[in-house]
Order: C-alpha cells, then sequence, then structure tokens
C-alpha cells in the first residue's frame, strides 16, 4: 500500500470516528428534553402530595368543609363542620342555616366535650324531656354517617333506631330547601324541633353567614 492510499486510510478511519463519537449526542438530547418534559408532572406530582400531607396534617380535606361559610370553621368543631357540610348536601338546606343550627344546639364547651366524647348527634336527635332514645346507636360515631341519619330521618325515614319518625311538623322543614335562608330559618322555629323557638336563630345564622 502506497503512502497516499495509506494517509487516505487513516482520513477515512478518523472520519468514521468522529461520527461514532457524535453519534449519542441526539440520543442524549432526546433523554434530556424527556427528563425536561416529565418534570412539570413529577413536580405536579410532588405539589399534590405536599398539600394532601398538608391536609393529613391539619385533620381537614377539600371536601370535609366545602361550601360551608368561612366563620365556620371558627364557630364549629371540626366534627360539626363535616356533620354541616354532609347534612346541608343530603337536604338542600342552606349552609349557613344547618351551621347556625348547629351552634344554636351545641357550642362552646359544651361541644368540644361532645366531640370529644365521639357523638356526632351535632341536632340532640332522641334528646327529650322525658328521656334520652338511640343516643348510644353507633350511627353518632361518625359524623358523615350522622348526618346522612339525620338527613333520613328529617325526610320521614326510620333512621334513628329507638326513636321512630320525625313529626309532621318536623318533616315540613325540608319543603324549604332551595328557598331563601329567612325561610328555613322560619320553618326551623315553627317546626316544634325546640320547644323554645329558637328565638337567636336568626343572629346565629347573621354571625356565620355574615
Amino acid at each position: 500500500m502506497s503512502i497516499s492510499d495509506v494517509t487516505a486510510r487513516v482520513a477515512m478511519i478518523n472520519s468514521e470516528l468522529s461520527s461514532l463519537a457524535t453519534a449519542f449526542i441526539p440520543a442524549a438530547n432526546t433523554a434530556s428534553s424527556t427528563s425536561t418534559s416529565n418534570s412539570a408532572p413529577t413536580a405536579g406530582a410532588s405539589m399534590s402530595f405536599s398539600s394532601q400531607l398538608s391536609n393529613a396534617i391539619t385533620g381537614t380535606t377539600a371536601t370535609a368543609t366545602d361550601g360551608l361559610p368561612a366563620k365556620a370553621s371558627t364557630m364549629l368543631t371540626s366534627g360539626q363542620q363535616t356533620f354541616a357540610n354532609r347534612l346541608a348536601s343530603d337536604t338542600g338546606l342552606d349552609s349557613g342555616v344547618v351551621s347556625a343550627w348547629l351552634l344554636a344546639e351545641e357550642s362552646g364547651s359544651a361541644a368540644v366535650s361532645r366531640q370529644a366524647a365521639n357523638n356526632n348527634d351535632w341536632l340532640n336527635i332522641g334528646y327529650t324531656d322525658s328521656g334520652t332514645y338511640g343516643s348510644a346507636d353507633n350511627i353518632w360515631a361518625d359524623p358523615t354517617a350522622a348526618a346522612d341519619a339525620t338527613a333520613g330521618w328529617l325526610k320521614g325515614q326510620n333512621t334513628i333506631p329507638g326513636y321512630g319518625t320525625a313529626s309532621s311538623g318536623i318533616q315540613s322543614i325540608l319543603s324549604t330547601a332551595g328557598q331563601a335562608p329567612e325561610a328555613q330559618i322560619s320553618a326551623l322555629q315553627n317546626s316544634g324541633w325546640a320547644s323554645s323557638g329558637y328565638p337567636s336563630l336568626p343572629s346565629l345564622y347573621q354571625q356565620v353567614a355574615g
């Protein structure tokens, strides 16, 4: 082989080596691009986890009090908030009216003690002057189950063990669902639920919803 042939051959080999050296650069760029494009979902997943962790620490969820007036979180216990939100959803009653209703029945230290006892009968169904009925049932251990049972009872269903069904006056409360809060408050006051007629209910509603 002549010197010129050797020189040409070396040049060809160098050219091939150069091609091989850069052959994987596009792949590296592609990997980098893929990594970059995946970084956003990864960050989003991390943020979602952080949000969920924060919710777990504070004992709240996005749906636990969704729809309640903002002031409800400062006036109701966490159990009351969950109960009120669910009852409003189950019945169509105004969430502010429901929140005020709970405050008329249980508030302050009495509500804190009730929650500590794991008793979510926030509207005191079964508590009467002649005795207490159904208060020991396990439906009251969970605020969501308690709200569902309360909603059923308001609709005339036999959902409170040992207590029977609601009177026609009480069942008529739900006929105001979707109406103005004032109409719902009036229905509660005239339902016979409380012998006092809930004179403080309008002002409690203003405190919660105001």
